[in-house]
């Protein structure tokens, strides 16, 4: 770059124009005089006008290193050494790279290496796979949770057994019936009437006045309806015991009260037995409590005769008996085992409970 030529050709002579700066600058000044000193024809002939052909690439260049000579520093020489171990270091790796092999090109910064999308088989068996394994997992999961709620807190203490809805149910026994039949004879009571009324809803009103009060109570017939309140043996008897329910507010009387003849069917031969044997019973009972209201005392004989009577009744069993026969049986146990308890406690409340079930036993057979 330091040495530029400038070429001109004039009538077809050729100049060359050279060798540094000052060479140029010689040229330059030569060529000026000249052309000061030759004279310029304005008539030259357009076939005689001068050619003139400048090296533009080197005029280029002349020009450049004309305006940047001054800000451009001159570049230091390099070492020879320096270069010759930069030389050799880069043939070390050349020769590095050929013992390895073929040199693959890394992928430039920024761009990502496009991966050919799974197959449509290999998707399906990933998805069945982890949705095998998932499902596995919850479901050992769920079982451990089971498990340790199912698990006492205190091993060594039992858990509590579960509590059953079941319920323990006699079989019904068969409903027993007979072809016998029996007739319990006619009688005449004595009974304590709280009242006769047209209706049965104002009967049933009657009877809860009388036992809100304390006092027993039943209804029979239908036209009209008697409510009695006590049963006995005579109609004196049945006078001193309505002063108590009188002191209440009630006003009964007592009166006499005849049982025709009552004919039972379809009865067994137990059914029999307890219609006979009963009929005693009722009798003695009905005597007693009525005697005991009045505030008299049993003595050892009526008792004693009393206990054997409840003690044939209590014998036969009620598996054996028909519906309406156990019923009576059970009145008449009931007005026996309250006498006994007045008997044991002194309690009047106990007579008028053994004289509700006369008053049952009695509507049986009214």
């Amino acid at each position: 770059m330091d040495n530029h030529q400038v070429k001109i050709k004039i009538n077809g002579k050729e100049k060359s124009y050279g060798n540094g700066k000052k060479r140029k600058k010689n040229a330059k000044e030569n060529v000026s005089s000249q052309q000061n000193n030759t004279p310029i024809k304005d008539n030259f002939p357009e076939d005689d006008l001068p050619i003139i052909i400048v090296d533009e690439s080197a005029a280029a260049a002349e020009k450049k290193e004309d305006e940047f000579e001054w800000v451009l520093p001159k570049e230091p020489p390099k070492d020879a050494k320096e270069s010759t171990e930069n030389t050799t270091y880069i043939e070390d790796l050349r020769q590095l790279n050929k013992d390895k092999g073929t040199k693959v090109r890394p992928t430039p910064f920024g761009k990502k290496k496009k991966l050919a999308p799974p197959s449509f088989s290999k998707q399906l068996l990933l998805s069945i796979g982890m949705a095998i394994g998932i499902g596995t997992c919850l479901g050992f999961l769920i079982l451990a949770v089971m498990n340790m709620s199912g698990t006492p807190v205190n091993p060594e203490v039992p858990a509590s057994a579960p509590v059953t809805n079941e319920t323990t149910e006699t079989p019904e026994t068969p409903a027993v019936s007979g072809d016998g039949s029996a007739t319990v004879s006619a009688q005449t009571i004595s009974v304590l009437q709280a009242g006769a009324f047209t209706t049965a809803e104002g009967a049933s009103a009657e009877i809860e006045r009388l036992k809100a009060a304390g006092f027993p109570a039943v209804a029979v017939s239908s036209d009209p309806t008697y409510v009695f309140m006590a049963v006995g043996q005579n109609v004196e008897g049945m006078k001193q015991i309505a002063g108590e329910a009188q002191a209440k507010g009630f006003e009964p009387y007592a009166k006499e009260l005849s049982l025709s003849d009552k004919t039972v069917n379809s009865l067994t031969e137990q059914d029999i037995q307890l219609l006979q044997d009963g009929q005693v019973l009722y009798k003695q009972l009905t005597v007693a409590t009525a005697l005991l209201l009045q505030g008299s005392t049993l003595d050892a004989a009526t008792a004693e005769t009393l206990g054997a009577s409840f003690d044939k009744v209590a014998a036969i069993q009620d598996s054996e008996l028909t519906e309406s026969i156990k019923e009576w049986k059970a009145s008449l146990s009931g007005a026996y085992e309250s006498l006994q308890s007045h008997q044991q406690s002194n309690n009047n409340q106990a007579l008028w409970d053994a004289q509700q079930k006369l008053l049952d036993a009695t509507k049986f057979l009214y």
